[in-house]
């Protein structure tokens, strides 16, 4: 995948295979402008490969239409962003209860409720994101991301502007949910302790992602996180 800048061809990825399997929490790292969010964008249907393909539970987006691609991130994809993109004017419970309007669906209005109650923003439900902290805000997202319960969470760096008990927090709540209902998490960051929870954890430099150096196993820690990365120079 590249972009144009003028008459420069920019290469963002240049030869990216990667799977992620049902129930499998894999963090992708590397240094910023490696193509880290554009390889999300495009399992997201929101960017087109110059080739190759992307499979998303099962369904190729090759030859979709925006709408198909649309539909399917509605109803299949759960995504969860840095800066939270909750909207205003809504409260915490109408956030969350936006991929049912978005979807005109029935608003399911006791699945929202129980998520919010599963992040811990229960009892501010009617707060408008003006009235939230940034971490309370994450937990909001989290919580519109998961209501639908979807196949694939895709998250953009999630812990990147909450604090460290929070961030913890969202990680070990992600985990639990990927149990429970065998969804799969491809999720971008660069905070080695997020990526030494997850499952997997993929490195990407030069827009490659070399399947050698992944690292993977229950006994994954910070410092093995942080060897790698310097064994790549990231």
């Amino acid at each position: 995948m590249h972009y144009g800048l003028g008459e420069a061809r920019i290469d963002v990825l240049r030869g990216v295979d990667l799977d992620v399997a049902p129930g499998e929490l894999c963090a992708v790292m590397g240094p910023s402008g490696v193509g880290k969010s554009t390889l999300l964008h495009a399992v997201a249907g929101l960017a087109e490969p110059d080739r190759g393909t992307v499979e998303v539970l099962g369904t190729s987006l090759s030859g979709l239409d925006d709408q198909a691609r649309t539909i399917l991130r509605r109803d299949k994809i759960g995504i969860v962003y840095q800066f939270f993109n909750l909207v205003s004017n809504l409260s915490a419970l109408e956030n969350v209860l936006l991929p049912y309007y978005i979807a005109e669906l029935p608003p399911d209005r006791a699945a929202a409720e129980r998520a919010l109650e599963r992040v811990g923003m229960a009892k501010r439900a009617h707060h408008l994101p003006a009235q939230l902290s940034g971490g309370e805000m994450q937990l909001v997202s989290i919580a519109r991301a998961l209501v639908r319960r979807p196949g694939l969470v895709l998250a953009d760096e999630p812990t990147g502007n909450v604090n460290v008990a929070t961030g913890r927090k969202i990680l070990a709540l992600l985990r639990e949910v990927l149990k429970e209902t065998g969804s799969s998490l491809l999720m971008v960051t660069h905070n080695p302790e997020d990526a030494a929870r997850a499952d997997r954890v993929v490195f990407m430099k030069d827009g490659l992602i070399p399947p050698e150096s992944a690292l993977h196993g229950p006994a994954l820690d910070v410092a093995d996180v942080h060897a790698r990365l310097r064994e790549l120079g990231i």
